[in-house]
């Protein structure tokens, strides 16, 4: 079996481990859902635009986060589990390996992110759908990408016991607070320094919730600008990320663990 096929098979493998955690699902649609029909609308009662319209295609992206950040779990998990050891034992490179989880991540990120825009959609008028079609292969690059956050977060916290979900809580809340899913730019500018402001601007969470609010929802015509910027901001996570657990598992075959 070539090396490619190895690297598919598990990525493959790694992808249907996602959709086995049926009590991860259920957890993660069930915040997810509360979140556009609940949250959306009693935030909707306290400001003075529709925010509703506003948030819900930020629920989205929020899912497409989370399940993205579950591959740092996983990546954790096997590293603990001494799974990885037996994945170094197999003919496949580490960068292989490393690039198989990061596919398996962005392809499950994209997969639950894309069932709570169907929602959306049902909930929510949208005045071009066949533009996600144009959208689904920057998200999946974006969902690549937060996935590498999520590695590196996992590479991090095996060579310090059990901090990974503190790591993760601590990456989760500083890209979500510094951005525009919660809030408009505008209030943003009220509340932050202007450094912090383009920070949120350049967050590519807000980017790709923004590409939803107005290319799907509104109907603005896609800007190949706007789209281009949010693959450069996103491709940077994903190579930080693949070199952190890159390290990680070079030190793995090493030494024989962390």
């Amino acid at each position: 079996m070539s090396e490619i096929h190895l690297i598919l098979a598990l990525a493959r493998n790694d992808f249907s481990y996602f959709f086995r955690t049926k009590w991860l699902m259920a957890v993660l649609l069930s915040l997810n859902l509360s979140d556009m029909l609940v949250v959306a609308l009693v935030y909707g009662k306290l400001m003075t635009f529709d925010y509703f319209q506003f948030f819900v295609p930020a629920v989205v992206v929020m899912g497409l986060f989370a399940a993205s950040l579950d591959t740092g779990r996983r990546i954790w998990l096997a590293i603990r589990e001494n799974v990885v050891q037996y994945y170094l034992s197999l003919p496949i490179s580490t960068k292989g390996l490393v690039l198989a989880y990061l596919l398996a991540g962005g392809l499950a990120a994209l997969v639950y992110s894309s069932s709570l825009l169907m929602i959306a959609l049902l909930v929510l008028p949208a005045h071009a759908i066949s533009t996600i079609f144009i959208l689904l292969p920057f998200l999946f690059i974006l969902a690549m990408g937060l996935a590498g956050i999520a590695a590196s977060l996992a590479a991090l916290a095996s060579t310090h016991g059990e901090y990974f979900f503190a790591f993760q809580q601590i990456v989760q809340v500083a890209l979500l607070a510094i951005s525009t899913v919660f809030y408009p730019i505008d209030t943003v500018r009220q509340y932050l320094p202007s450094f912090l402001v383009d920070v949120a601007q350049m967050n590519p969470l807000s980017l790709a919730t923004t590409a939803i609010r107005e290319f799907v929802f509104q109907g603005s015509p896609i800007q190949p600008l706007f789209l281009l910027n949010l693959l450069l901001t996103s491709i940077p996570f994903a190579i930080i990320g693949a070199a952190a657990y890159l390290t990680a598992l070079r030190a793995i075959q090493m030494k024989g663990k962390l």
